[in-house]
């Protein structure tokens, strides 16, 4: 099927971009990523090259404790598929390049894609290029300039790849930003933009329980109504209500937003229950 796939090793990306932009691989918590841009850009590099249509962007990262708020804005992203490894005590990224050699390989063995655009740079996805590549899949490989002369992609992987390019910093410095902190101008600024988005995602959550709270049946209602004001809400809303908060945000719920909308959809839920008083 004539149909390209995007495999990124995330853990390579920031590294190389951040070096690339900043001079030095910087930490994640100093990076932030335009993701849904960047997912647009790669979706349209990708199929300028394979002339074909996107079938998904596959994101590989490591983590030590479960998807992080950066992973989940990128999980719900349309047509980006999220996959994790794990990260050791040391700090190294585990997992992720059998990840990939798993997702390339089978694709290809299942003729699910004609071409594959990979951005990474490590040696051991060197056989799983080779394996696509022996049923009739066209690897493209896909890189960071480097900073550094001697590169930041193996030789051997490059070699494998049946073509060739690099993101250069013009392109980068579209979609990977560096965050500022406390004490400057900049800093000053992204703290009201951030204060502003919590005021906004507060009033959209509101807005969410005014909505899920008119779906409720009555005898759903009444049970809300009967809990006591510190008993946790039944745990299927619940859960039902933090899913569809999850999915508006496009990330996982800090716990002070979780408990701002179990209490809002309690006074959702007041507010449209008629009152038996006489």
């Amino acid at each position: 099927m004539n149909r390209i796939a995007v495999f990124v090793d995330a853990g390579y990306f920031y590294a190389s971009a951040s070096e690339l932009l900043f001079g030095a691989p910087l930490r994640r918590g100093e990076l932030r990523l335009a993701n849904a841009e960047f997912a647009q850009y790669l979706a349209q590099v990708a199929e300028t090259i394979g002339g074909c249509p996107l079938l998904r962007i596959y994101w590989y990262d490591g983590t030590n404790s479960g998807p992080t708020a950066a992973h989940l804005a990128m999980a719900y992203l349309d047509n980006v598929k999220l996959r994790l490894g794990f990260v050791n005590q040391s700090g190294e990224q585990k997992g992720v390049d059998g990840l990939i050699f798993s997702d390339l390989t089978n694709l290809a063995r299942n003729r699910a894609i004609s071409d594959a655009l990979l951005l990474a740079g490590d040696e051991d996805l060197r056989v799983g290029v080779q394996q696509a590549q022996e049923h009739g899949i066209r690897v493209h490989l896909l890189g960071v300039e480097p900073k550094d002369p001697s590169g930041n992609q193996s030789a051997a992987l490059q070699r494998e790849a049946d073509t060739r390019r690099q993101l250069d910093a013009v392109a980068l410095g579209q979609f990977l930003f560096r965050r500022e902190y406390a004490g400057t101008p900049v800093a000053e600024a992204e703290a009201a933009a951030v204060d502003a988005d919590v005021a906004h995602n507060l009033a959209r959550m509101q807005e969410l329980a005014n909505e899920y709270a008119a779906t409720l049946d009555t005898t759903q209602r009444e049970l809300i109504l009967a809990l006591p004001e510190r008993t946790p809400l039944p745990h299927e809303l619940d859960r039902e209500l933090l899913l569809r908060a999850s999915e508006l945000l496009g990330r996982k719920l800090e716990e002070t937003e979780k408990r701002t909308l179990r209490g809002a959809l309690r006074v959702a839920v007041t507010a449209a229950t008629p009152s038996t008083a006489g």
